[in-house]
């Protein structure tokens, strides 16, 4: 599926509910209910956002909004090197994989497919792809060809007990 016509954005925002809080203003693009929903992992992930929408790869899934913050917490993106991007609605639950199926452009606040995206699928992004540092490193159980073993943000090193220095 590729991206959503004006007139069919329009008319799926008249059945779908934001994901988004209402304090935060509505923007064409926005994730709706319409094309995600929070799901129950049933493992330690714990609730991840699953696609109700096929996207091809490259398609815009979803324009992010949120607050900006000075620092890092479970329920941020980072969107520069002292900048973080507060989004507990939609990005808190973008399950992380090494090979994951989404992309965030920090720069356009964007969320892109990096391949084909099925209903069902879990909505995932690496995590090391956006946080310097992350608030609580673990073991990374993706299951991809690729997993790196260990979660951690790309310029901190592996703790044993998963917190930062």
């Amino acid at each position: 599926m590729n991206e959503l016509s004006n007139e069919e954005t329009h008319a799926a925002n008249e059945k779908a509910t934001p994901i988004y809080d209402s304090l935060i203003p509505w923007e064409e693009g926005h994730p709706t209910t319409e094309h995600f929903e929070v799901v129950e992992t049933g493992d330690e992930r714990g609730r991840g956002m699953k696609s109700k929408t096929a996207f091809q790869k490259g398609a815009l899934a979803a324009r992010l909004s949120g607050v900006i913050t000075s620092h890092v917490t479970i329920n941020t993106i980072q969107i520069s090197p002292t900048l973080h991007f507060h989004d507990p609605w939609f990005c808190r639950f973008l399950l992380h994989s090494c090979d994951p199926n989404l992309a965030i452009d920090v720069t356009t606040l964007e969320a892109r497919a990096t391949r084909d995206i099925q209903p069902g699928d879990y909505v995932t992004i690496d995590y090391r792809a956006t946080e310097d540092k992350i608030e609580f490193q673990f073991p990374c159980n993706c299951g991809a060809e690729n997993c790196c073993g260990w979660m951690h943000g790309r310029l901190e090193k592996p703790s044993k007990d998963g917190a930062n220095e």
